[in-house]
């Protein structure tokens, strides 16, 4: 294994995928790639000050999850796209060589996700790589 791409956005469950694709990267050696990614936005509809607040948090996630990282000696970068999660998941990981994506699931069940939809159900349908889905950590 020499790439995993690890996709969070900055959730407490995206924070688990990116524990899990360090603690991979350690065992396997493997060098890791986090990708964060923003809803599309048209500039001319958004309030003033919100895209640049959006690609503040965007790099403050990625930075925590550098540090991550860099703490368990792994090599690691981090990038920002714009667009649909689930294929801009996939392209990335697909362009980058990636062997395996690390997303996470908030496990929202069968009737949430067929009406809000899933990016890592979608993720795991239109990628053609082994996907790592990380749970929600459940509270007794």
């Amino acid at each position: 294994m020499q790439t995993i791409l690890v996709a969070t956005d900055g959730s407490a469950c995206g924070q688990r995928a990116e524990d899990e694709g360090v603690s991979l990267a350690v065992a396997t050696g493997a060098r890791l790639v986090f990708l964060h990614v923003q809803p599309e936005v048209d500039p001319s509809r958004a309030r003033p000050g919100t895209l640049s607040e959006e690609t503040d948090e965007s790099h403050a996630l990625l930075d925590r999850a550098l540090a991550k990282a860099v703490g368990a000696g792994v090599d690691a970068e981090a990038e920002i796209v714009e667009g649909s999660a689930a294929h801009e998941i996939v392209d990335a990981a697909r362009l980058r060589g990636a062997d395996v994506i690390v997303v996470g699931s908030r496990g929202l069940g069968k009737l949430s996700g067929m009406f809000l939809g899933s990016v890592s159900r979608d993720v795991l349908s239109e990628t053609d790589r082994p996907v790592l889905i990380v749970k929600e950590e459940r509270t007794s």
